[in-house]
């Protein structure tokens, strides 16, 4: 994918509503090659912390896959935390769709499928 590409879904991820903090792409090694924070919202972590959740989250979907034969591929992973939500989706061999959400956020069900449908899972 190009990287204008990948932009776009990141523009398209934040139509989709408007508790949707941050939409980025990472490459696997967890670089930020698209996206980022919501222009009016501020990041809950520094600079230095959000690299660090970058290669995390990269790490953590590259080990998912040792159990694809077993259980076929993941096609997103959730968490809920104390003060926010976050959704992973792995997008290519090369880059992941990282997503936070607001906590207050309801239906966030709703939001994931829509995220489903625009990247094309």
């Amino acid at each position: 994918m190009s990287d204008r590409q990948l932009q776009e879904i990141c523009e398209k991820i934040y139509s989709i509503n408007q508790h949707i903090r941050f939409a980025g792409i990472i490459t696997k090694m967890g670089r930020l090659v698209a996206g980022g924070m919501r222009p009016d919202i501020e990041s809950l972590e520094d600079r230095e912390d959000s690299s660090k959740l970058y290669v995390q989250f990269a790490l953590m979907t590259e080990m998912r896959k040792d159990f694809d034969v077993i259980f076929g591929k993941a096609i997103y992973s959730f968490t809920e935390r104390e003060k926010i939500k976050l959704a992973s989706f792995p997008l290519d061999d090369n880059h992941i769709l990282r997503v936070s959400i607001e906590k207050k956020e309801k239906d966030h069900a709703q939001i994931i499928q829509s995220i489903l449908d625009i990247i094309g899972t």
